[in-house]
């Protein structure tokens, strides 16, 4: 019987780790607490959204910083830390009042401290241990966020109408931090060279002394990678997507919740785009591993563009949550295959020596997207009175993103030897 590789079992840990990650638990927590804050303190919706717009600031300006870091000290231990962290700021938005400094300094805090649980080092991870399967790893790994965000909507809810919105805050924390930092503990390693692998669990290669060799790291460095012009047509595309896809998944509850939908039924359709997200991980990966990437990701956008149609149209019927189950899957299919693509087409463009520092400039981009996307969408909402109008905005932002993708050109052959 054939051994399984050990970079599967270090896939599913990633998954289990990126679900308990910064990104996940921020996504599938906000809109939840939103109702209970509001209620709370008399705040207004955007001045909350203000709060997820400082923490993408934060992501913007800090990540290629956390890419370095990540590049020279290690994924797992990045990943380690950060979980610790976050854990302890999270857990102080129990004590939260009624100042609004006090929750944006949390947001901040808890984004900075947080930002190694999520996709630059993991990404990092799953692409030293793969090459011909990378797509299909990263997939797995991936589907991480639709597991978290399947989870703590609905755990969040529950927490929040059995005990209050505080002692819920406290329970995400102690499950986030448990279960994260134990699958990352036990199972990661750096990357198969520690354990005498070869990516894809290939037979090693001998070197002249017939011992044998270990896989080569090569890559551009940031610089030269940031001289073509497939670097600057990605950052744009991921932060068209961010600021699409996010704003279509953050803003679902509550655009349901004003068509009179149950809360917890909102919740449900929020869980459904978490599902949808994990399908489109899984499905993008494969396609990506067969067929030429930006496509791939090209025709994952369709998705998205025709939920926001779909919202824009339904928004204000009878079948509002039949129309929001429904988009929500649309969107969180390709919202998965699109994160899937940011880190598959860096390390097929611009190699893996780098990866880190390189990958993070696309997540910056991307949570810059989904930072400001929310919040625009937040005040358009306030000054329409409804969706309809930001809705067709979003897919029109969508559009622009799929025709940026289709025009990246076939990747590179080869990287320059490096050390």
């Amino acid at each position: 019987m054939r051994k399984v590789f050990y970079g599967w079992y270090i896939t599913i840990a990633c998954c289990v780790g990126l679900a308990c990650g910064l990104t996940s638990v921020l996504t599938g927590t906000f809109s939840i607490f939103l109702g209970p804050l509001t209620a709370e303190f008399g705040w207004q919706k955007s001045e909350l959204f203000v709060a997820l717009t400082l923490a993408t600031i934060t992501v913007t300006v800090a990540s290629p910083f956390i890419g370095v870091l990540i590049d020279r000290f290690g994924a797992k231990r990045m990943i380690l830390i950060g979980f610790v962290l976050e854990g302890a700021v999270l857990a102080s938005f129990a004590m939260q009042t009624a100042s609004l400094a006090a929750l944006y300094a949390r947001y901040i805090v808890m984004t900075l401290v947080g930002l190694g649980t999520t996709h630059v080092s993991f990404a990092r991870v799953i692409s030293l241990w793969f090459d011909r399967q990378r797509g299909l790893a990263l997939g797995v790994a991936l589907a991480g966020l639709g597991v978290g965000g399947m989870v703590w909507p609905v755990l969040s809810q529950w927490a929040i109408s059995a005990y209050g919105w505080r002692t819920a805050y406290l329970i995400v924390t102690a499950v986030v931090t448990a279960v994260g930092f134990l699958a990352i503990a036990i199972v990661v390693r750096e990357s198969p060279a520690v354990m005498g692998l070869q990516p894809d669990g290939a037979a090693p290669r001998s070197g002249t002394d017939g011992a044998p060799k270990p896989a080569q790291v090569t890559g551009f460095t940031l610089a030269e990678t940031q001289r073509q012009a497939a670097f600057w047509l990605m950052i744009s595309a991921f932060f068209l997507v961010g600021f699409g896809t996010v704003s279509l998944q953050i803003h679902l509850v509550p655009l349901l919740v004003m068509q009179k939908v149950e809360p917890m039924r909102a919740a449900m359709a929020l869980s459904l785009f978490s599902a949808a997200l994990i399908v489109g991980r899984l499905a993008g990966g494969m396609l990506m591993d067969r067929f030429f990437a930006p496509r791939v990701a090209s025709a994952f956008l369709a998705g998205p563009i025709v939920a926001s149609v779909l919202l824009a149209l339904g928004a204000g019927g009878p079948d509002a949550f039949v129309a929001g189950a429904l988009a929500g899957v649309l969107a969180g299919l390709a919202s998965g295959a699109e994160v899937n693509a940011s880190a598959y087409l860096a390390g097929r463009y611009f190699g893996l020596k780098y990866f880190s520092r390189i990958y993070a400039w696309y997540f910056s981009a991307y949570s810059i997207g989904a930072g400001f996307g929310p919040l625009i969408t937040a005040k358009a909402v306030e000054h329409y009175g409804g969706y309809t109008e930001i809705l067709y905005v979003l897919g029109g932002l969508l559009v622009c993103a799929a025709l940026l993708l289709t025009s990246l050109k076939p990747f590179p052959k080869g990287f320059p030897q490096q050390g």
